[in-house]
């Protein structure tokens, strides 16, 4: 057995993490796409399904409607302000989230196809452009990445899913479970905004290995000792891949805008809700951990929420760097003969990188970094050095 587990590539496993992450969207009714193979050339493709999509939006509006008919009768009867604001913060939060999926799933659902098809078609135009046959998603970052935001998705629905335990009658377990999908629902936004710019990166990443290993010693192929000419065949092949390699740089950065373009409100209003309701949740754990019997499944609710928040950085920080690496591969020094139109292709490729650069500015307020990064993680150590002082300035810890 462990013979076969050495034989299992990283990228098989990405691959699979990728397609349980699809069908777990597609339970909660996130995802109202279907992707499978087209009968012509067996390739991946995205397909309405209209019955699939009016009953995840029926689904979710009943939700929607139990949770604002019941729960919101119960918050406004908790005599605590405190604990009232927390819990009207998370339904608001969670109602919002719902909406944010609504639009998407109403008003631009054909935008969402199309991304999905694009990022589809690169990846099979990018493998079949490359001569080493690979199966997967990625390498050893993807699958880190991947590993840890899986844990985090876990972990999300066993804590969401130990709420159901010991409900008093049918009523109450009809609303939590209600409660529960808009809630998981709503985080699923940050969840697909990793994926997507995980997959930009990811495509960026291959397409600079192709260039920086099989073009280049393809283009050294073409030299001759002697200064002697070059064959006419061999040069419309080696430009013909130049040709696809530079389109495909190009659509890359045309899909990772439209995704940035499509899903940047969405992944906005989630995010600020988390990183408050975060704080908040912090708050609770530290001053009032009395309340809570399960002071490490608390804690690990609070780690899991900023490593949400890092995960997604982090996977636009991949994005972005990677597609910065174009600039740094230098194909223009490689010696071919003296055909100066691939000099010239190159040139012109790179003062359009610099042009239409691939930067995620949610809103145009900040652009993500790794200065960003930093500024959480040093925000969320203030913070919880803040929170602890007063707790020792109240007599609380």
């Amino acid at each position: 057995m462990f013979g076969r587990l050495k034989k299992v590539s990283l990228a098989a496993l990405s691959s699979v993490i990728l397609y349980c992450s699809y069908h777990y969207a597609r339970v909660l009714g996130v995802i109202c796409f279907d992707i499978g193979e087209r009968s012509s050339d067996k390739s991946l493709v995205g397909r309405h399904q209209h019955r699939f999509k009016w009953f995840c939006l029926s689904v979710r509006l009943i939700c929607a409607t139990s949770v604002c008919c019941f729960c919101v009768p119960q918050v406004s009867e908790i005599e605590d302000l405190y604990e009232m604001f927390l819990q009207g913060f998370r339904l608001s939060a969670s109602v919002s989230g719902s909406i944010c999926i609504l639009v998407v799933q109403i008003g631009y659902e054909k935008e969402v196809l199309r991304v999905i098809n694009g990022y589809l078609r690169l990846f099979r135009r990018v493998r079949l452009l490359s001569t080493c046959k690979k199966v997967g998603f990625g390498g050893k970052r993807e699958f880190c990445l991947l590993f840890f935001k899986s844990v985090c998705v876990v972990y999300e629905l066993y804590c969401e899913l130990w709420q159901l335990g010991n409900l008093p009658d049918l009523m109450c377990f009809f609303t939590v479970v209600a409660n529960i999908i808009l809630e998981i629902g709503s985080l699923m936004i940050i969840h697909i905004g990793f994926f997507g710019f995980l997959s930009v990166g990811t495509l960026y990443s291959e397409m600079n290995r192709i260039v920086r290993t099989e073009l280049r010693r393809q283009l050294r192929s073409l030299e001759r000792p002697g200064g002697g000419p070059v064959s006419r065949r061999q040069l419309r092949i080696v430009e013909n891949r130049l040709d696809e390699g530079i389109s495909i740089y190009d659509e890359i950065e045309r899909v990772g805008r439209s995704f940035h373009r499509l899903f940047e409100l969405p992944l906005l209003v989630i995010l600020t809700g988390k990183i408050f309701a975060t704080a908040v949740l912090s708050y609770e754990v530290i001053i009032r951990a009395e309340l809570y019997p399960s002071k490490a499944g608390m804690w690990g609710l609070v780690v899991k929420s900023f490593a949400d928040v890092i995960l997604l950085t982090l996977a636009v920080h991949v994005a972005v760097t990677s597609s910065r690496v174009v600039r740094r591969l230098s194909l223009e020094n490689c010696p071919i003969s003296d055909y100066k139109g691939w000099h010239m292709k190159w040139e012109m490729f790179l003062s359009r990188l610099n042009v239409f650069e691939l930067r995620v500015r949610p809103l145009g307020l900040f652009e993500v970094s790794n200065e960003v990064i930093l500024l959480c993680l040093s925000g969320m150590i203030t913070y919880f050095t803040y929170v602890v002082q007063y707790g020792i300035q109240t007599n609380r810890l």
